[in-house]
């Protein structure tokens, strides 16, 4: 692996307290609302790709970079906002992929969240000009010119995402996947694969991200939280748009771009999970009982929905459980017997 340049303004974005790894560094972030931790790694030049699992309200830090960089970021897990100048606020959820750019003469964001206080991603940043240095000398067939790639999908210091396509989620999948022996060597062919990926598109493949009024996106995390906590609630779409004094089509289209599903698909997903749980956990309970309790008067019509959501009827989902519960039970007392032994 050739020499890594130290980029002081990598050691600066977003985490202090850095400790060193052979092969990463760690930084850590840790406030009133959570904590949070990157796996950093510097690749090549210019060029370093982090893992972030973030469990706080933000990691927001006002950077004055002295250079122009790209930022690439995959989410994994829960979701992050930011809120760009002007008042917009953009939503990146699960498996969508998010292309921006930090200017040294200009800011486009101005604040950045993470609604649920969980955020699992990875993060290829880019400096410009040391990173095309890098690749221009190794790898000068392939014209990858990274300047275009900013000007191309982020025109005027826009925030562009890309929602989940096949190609990317795999090239992700991968990096997950690796083996330790060979991980830095991949993870540098990876980046090279999504910057390839990313020189072949337009503008036109590219959705532009929607962005929602500051209350809009408060008053939709609220929603989402009370339909976590109430998967039973018996309130229609415009009942729920009503309490909380956001109107009906603002709070769909918000809550879509948040959770990745429709408000009423998630809204039936959560019921069926609540049902499940209750026929794992109370076999007391008939099936028809938690029907009733999950709002639907007709059991057919539950077994029906519980079906498209399980792929098993209720009846069958409660059988399969109870013969893994009984597995585990028996497997807990072979390891007893097991330990005994071996005392």
């Amino acid at each position: 692996m050739a020499d890594v340049v130290d980029i002081p303004e990598f050691r600066a974005f977003y985490y202090t307290d850095d400790t060193p790894r052979q092969f990463y560094t760690l930084r850590r972030y840790e406030d009133e609302s959570g904590s949070g931790k990157m796996h950093c790694y510097n690749i090549a030049p210019g060029i370093q790709l982090s893992f972030n699992d973030l469990n706080l309200s933000s990691c927001y830090q006002p950077l004055n970079v002295q250079k122009d960089f790209l930022e690439i970021n995959y989410c994994l897990e829960g979701g992050h906002e930011v809120e760009m100048v002007g008042g917009g606020i953009t939503f990146l959820g699960e498996k969508d992929l998010s292309i921006s750019g930090l200017y040294h003469d200009k800011r486009v964001i101005v604040n950045s969240r993470i609604p649920f206080n969980k955020y699992k991603g990875i993060t290829i940043l880019l400096e410009l000009e040391t990173a095309q240095t890098t690749l221009d000398n190794e790898f000068s067939k392939w014209h990858i010119d990274l300047q275009k790639i900013r000007t191309t999908l982020c025109p005027e210091g826009r925030v562009l995402l890309i929602k989940s396509k096949q190609k990317i989620d795999h090239i992700f999948a991968e990096i997950l996947s690796v083996e330790n022996q060979i991980r830095l060597p991949y993870y540098w062919l990876k980046i090279l694969e999504i910057l390839l990926l990313l020189s072949q598109l337009d503008n036109s493949y590219v959705e532009p991200p929607q962005q929602f009024t500051e209350k809009v996106s408060r008053r939709t995390q609220q929603v989402y939280q009370y339909i976590i906590e109430n998967p039973f609630t018996q309130k229609n779409i415009s009942e729920i748009a009503e309490i909380y004094g956001v109107s009906e089509s603002s709070m769909k289209r918000c809550f879509k771009s948040i959770s990745g599903a429709s408000l009423g698909t998630f809204m039936k997903r959560k019921r069926m999970e609540a049902a499940a749980e209750l026929l794992r956990s109370e076999p007391t309970l008939s099936v028809g009982e938690i029907a009733s309790l999950a709002g639907y008067e007709n059991q057919g019509k539950f077994s029906g929905a519980f079906k498209s959501v399980y792929e098993m009827t209720p009846i069958a989902y409660r059988l399969n459980t109870r013969d893994l519960n009984g597995l585990r039970l028996d497997l807990n007392s072979y390891r007893r017997i097991y330990d005994l032994v071996l005392s």
